[in-house]
């Protein structure tokens, strides 16, 4: 009995074992069954894949497109008694029957170009004697600017009446010798040398002549005078007197600054946007000026400094209406150059608004149109900007009612309804 004792409890533990492993093992395969393997399919992956993904990529498309959205265009419902509670103004916008740079303002500065500066030197060395003139008088052509006394003018007038004589002694001997040859006395070449003779003195007159008249002296006359006149050559304005009585002179020294009258030109500046719609002969509306300056010249580069374009206008009308260094603001003139020719703009005729009726949001400019309904916000091109006006191509009519006044408001009330949109 003890003997089979051990023998069945070792078969069941056999047993028992068995069935451990065997349970064991079923786990282990139960375990890839629940997910099961099978064969990868590339383009069921791609769609599942994108299938899973497109809800999530909507929503990000929507939220940002929700982001980037400017604020509504719906009408700003305010009655009259709210837009002027607000300090609402309306102003009727007008077109601009010109090219596309009417209306544009430019700055810049008067100043005089070199062809209009003479400077008055003197002709001679010599001792300033008087002075006839201050800065800022206007003087007339062939006014009397200084006077010099100079030595050397009496030594050039006495040149001329010594080539004077050696010419009438010259032109005795010709009349002699034509006579001499007529009665055969004389060989023809005696006769040609006195005709060389006599004309060279004649151009040795000529000559000392010449160069007291560039001298601004007397040519004729039979007395030495050491006074000579220093004279302006044009109607204008002494700018500086640089020379003072007693101031001993060389030749060629300065006397005088004076600026021809009616010789001006502006130094103008604009924006390389601007510089586009201007052209060469475009008339300029100066302040205090009854004539137009004209656009004279458009430099082909831009300030290294303030990356503007320099423009040059120039001023010829015989006005006293500008000063030296003086600031000015040029406005464009509409209508046609000097020559006739309009400037015409393919988009139609621009409109003109003042600056502060212009908005922008996102980079966009909105004028607010007034409606029966309330003030509709407006998106316009801008064609040009310049000082206190904006030229307006598209995106609004002639005859619109804009808002220039209280646009705070406005634009509080409209960014207001976007967000709750």
């Amino acid at each position: 009995m003890p003997t089979h004792l051990p023998t069945r409890w070792a078969r069941r533990v056999f047993f028992a074992a068995s069935l451990g492993a065997a349970a064991a093992c079923g786990v282990q395969a139960a375990q890839p069954q629940q997910t099961p393997q099978t064969p990868a399919n590339p383009a069921a992956t791609k769609a599942t894949a994108s299938a899973a993904s497109k809800p999530a990529s909507s929503a990000a498309a929507a939220s940002s497109a929700a982001n980037a959205a400017s604020p509504g265009l719906a009408p700003i419902a305010w009655s009259a008694a709210q837009a002027q509670a607000a300090g609402v103004r309306t102003q009727v916008v007008a077109p601009v029957a010109a090219g596309a740079a009417a209306g544009m303002v430019l700055q810049g500065t008067v100043e005089l170009p070199p062809q209009a500066v003479e400077v008055l030197s003197a002709p001679l060395a010599g001792v300033v004697q008087r002075v006839y003139v201050g800065a800022g008088q206007q003087v007339k052509a062939g006014a009397a600017v200084a006077q010099l006394l100079s030595p050397e003018l009496v030594a050039w007038q006495r040149d001329l009446l010594q080539a004077k004589e050696q010419e009438r002694l010259a032109a005795s001997r010709l009349a002699r010798d034509e006579k001499l040859h007529a009665e055969g006395i004389i060989a023809g070449f005696r006769l040609e040398d006195s005709r060389a003779q006599h004309r060279l003195a004649q151009l040795n007159v000529q000559e000392r002549q010449q160069a007291l008249r560039l001298a601004g002296a007397a040519s004729t006359g039979a007395q030495l005078q050491p006074a000579l006149a220093v004279r302006a050559t044009a109607a204008g304005t002494v700018l500086e007197v640089q020379a003072a009585p007693g101031q001993r002179l060389e030749a060629g020294m300065p006397v005088a600054k004076l600026a021809r009258s009616g010789q001006w030109a502006i130094r103008l500046q604009a924006t390389p946007a601007q510089a586009q719609s201007l052209q060469v002969g475009d008339l300029l509306r100066v302040p205090g000026c009854k004539a137009p300056a004209r656009l004279a010249a458009i430099v082909p580069q831009v300030d290294a400094g303030n990356q503007m374009v320099q423009l040059r206008a120039d001023f010829d009308a015989k006005e006293d209406c500008l000063r030296a260094n003086q600031f000015v603001q040029a406005t464009v003139l509409p209508g046609a150059t000097p020559s006739g020719a309009s400037h015409a703009v393919s988009t139609g005729a621009l409109l003109a608004l003042p600056a502060e009726a212009v908005v922008r949001d996102q980079g966009r400019a909105y004028v607010f149109v007034k409606t029966p309904k309330g003030f509709v916000p407006t998106p316009i091109e801008v064609a040009s900007e310049s000082g206190a006006q904006v030229l307006v191509r598209a995106g609004l009519r002639s005859g619109a009612e804009v808002a220039v006044r209280g646009l705070a408001a406005l634009k509080g009330a409209w960014l207001g309804m976007g967000a709750e949109e």
